[in-house]
């Protein structure tokens, strides 16, 4: 069965499930408003922050919300996902970004990165994304950046967005420092079993259901299949889909959740 037959056979307008999220279907669940209002408080004070997360829990639909939320006209954003530096270092790489020319040291570079930041008359962030993969010699860059200024008024907010692991990295005593100037932490856990639930009735209305398709033994195999993951549940709650239509049916029940679930385990 193809999308088109699918959407038609639930009388559909779009695929639920996929990974761009209208507004619509937008669940702002606790772990989501609670980080979210932090970064918002970070960037209002000018305090680095962190945002961990393991994969699948919508690190990236939570910083979209947020860059969708910045007044663009007084602010610039600058968002980089930098796993690998090459030659130049985290700082070379970010004097590109802000149009800053290399200078003879990476020392002299982060003071040239400093002050093109300080002379603007808007808000500066930088948010640095998948940090859990920046090797030692960029987080230890991005303590040089920090020890220059950040004992004052920093000229711009610092958002440092990864896995979890990162913060297990920054309890080693290397990078002691950058961990302490890391003032607002926040991270993303699972939905639980009744954000599951709205989750995907909210996904689902979005794009023109009018009843709640999944029934509430079939949401309940969802979430305990998926752990609240939210990639997951999109993954699942598809497969549970065809797995319904196939069968002609216009609602999802456990046994459509259990056979998709099957079916994922075993392809």
């Amino acid at each position: 069965m193809n999308l088109d037959a699918l959407l038609n056979h639930f009388g559909l307008a779009a695929h639920p499930f996929a990974r761009a999220v209208p507004e619509a279907g937008l669940l702002r669940h606790r772990s989501f408003t609670e980080a979210l209002t932090r970064l918002t408080l970070a960037v209002d004070t000018r305090t680095p922050a962190l945002l961990t997360a393991e994969p699948g829990l919508g690190k990236s639909t939570l910083l979209g919300v947020f860059a969708d939320s910045i007044d663009r006209s007084k602010t610039r954003l600058v968002y980089t996902a930098l796993c690998s530096c090459g030659p130049y270092g985290l700082v070379g790489q970010l004097a590109v970004r802000y149009g800053v020319p290399p200078r003879r040291s990476a020392a002299q570079t982060a003071l040239g990165v400093l002050d093109e930041l300080s002379r603007s008359d808007r808000t500066e962030i930088l948010i640095l994304d998948e940090a859990h993969r920046l090797p030692d010699t960029s987080l230890d860059e991005l303590r040089l950046l920090s020890n220059l200024d950040f004992d004052r008024t920093p000229p711009f907010a610092l958002l440092l967005v990864g896995q979890c692991g990162l913060r297990e990295r920054l309890t080693e005593p290397a990078h002691a420092s950058l961990a302490q100037r890391l003032a607002i932490r926040s991270s993303m856990g699972p939905l639980s079993e009744s954000e599951s639930a709205d989750y995907l009735d909210r996904r689902l209305r979005a794009v023109g259901a009018r009843a709640t398709l999944f029934r509430p033994t079939a949401a309940a195999g969802i979430f305990e299949k998926t752990g609240g993951v939210p990639r997951k549940i999109n993954n699942l709650a598809t497969a549970s889909l065809l797995a319904a239509a196939s069968r002609g049916r216009k609602h999802i029940d456990h046994q459509d959740v259990d056979d998709a679930a099957f079916d994922q385990e075993n392809n």
